[in-house]
């Protein structure tokens, strides 16, 4: 069994891909964390693990071991994702919030980083493109959107002011980074930007490094999974979920 840890390259998704590749190819069952190879090339990693007959998992990719592909792959049987909403970075919530107590959006990454949650390079969190990935490898898997991060409309919080932040905050509303794809006649549509909302709306209600993920499905409606403030160790539990779930399969 190979576990594939990399850091995310949101522009290729390699060198991941290839690690998970010449796993594959020597009949070897592959974890990974890392949300580039889905993001970029599910469709023939996974093809590629059903024709060696191992397995494939990778649920710490989206919100570290929160249920999300497990979820799907256990307890919804026969039912169809049709889309899907998301506030799916947890940086940008650091330092949107941190905007709203008169910081900078420097010092929101700062401490971004400070309690571990940022990217190796920050800006992939600012600009979108860590988000984008979560979107597109949620696509990929959910509903066979065989997309990459660029096809995700893209818009970050890189030009966002603490004034513009504390203007909104005076009138009862907040911005999120929020992720949202819908399958349609024409294709699938998915964009990430930063969104205007309520104070009252759930996806407001997801702060510091919590996750929200809602599920459009055509027999339960609206179902999603939440995860609050986690940490390392919530990443490393999926990572453990996933083993665990290879060796029932075996």
């Amino acid at each position: 069994m190979v576990v594939e840890l990399t850091t995310l390259n949101p522009a290729s998704g390699e060198p991941a891909i290839s690690h998970i590749r010449a796993a594959l190819a020597r009949s070897l069952h592959v974890i990974t964390a890392n949300k580039g190879p889905i993001a970029h090339a599910y469709a023939a990693l996974a093809q590629d693990a059903r024709r060696a007959g191992v397995e494939f998992r990778f649920e710490s990719t989206v919100m570290d071991g929160a249920p999300v592909f497990n979820m799907v792959r256990h307890n919804l049987p026969g039912c169809k994702i049709r889309g899907f909403t998301g506030v799916l970075n947890s940086t940008t919530n650091v330092v949107i919030d941190a905007m709203r107590s008169g910081r900078t959006l420097d010092e929101g990454v700062e401490e971004a980083q400070r309690i571990g949650i940022a990217e190796a390079d920050a800006s992939f969190d600012i600009e979108g493109w860590d988000a984008a990935a979560k979107t597109a490898a949620l696509a990929n898997v959910l509903f066979d959107a065989r997309v990459t991060p660029l096809d995700v409309g893209r818009r970050g919080i890189g030009r966002l002011t603490p004034e513009r932040v504390l203007e909104l905050k005076e009138q009862g509303k907040t911005i999120r980074l929020v992720s949202r794809a819908r399958v349609t006649p024409n294709g699938t549509k998915l964009r990430v930007r930063a969104e205007v909302l309520d104070e009252s709306d759930v996806l407001a209600a997801v702060h510091g490094t919590s996750s929200l993920l809602l599920l459009d499905t055509d027999l339960m409606g609206t179902v999603g999974t939440v995860e609050i403030n986690p940490g390392v160790h919530q990443t490393a539990y999926g990572v453990f979920s996933d083993l665990v779930d290879i060796a029932k399969a075996l």
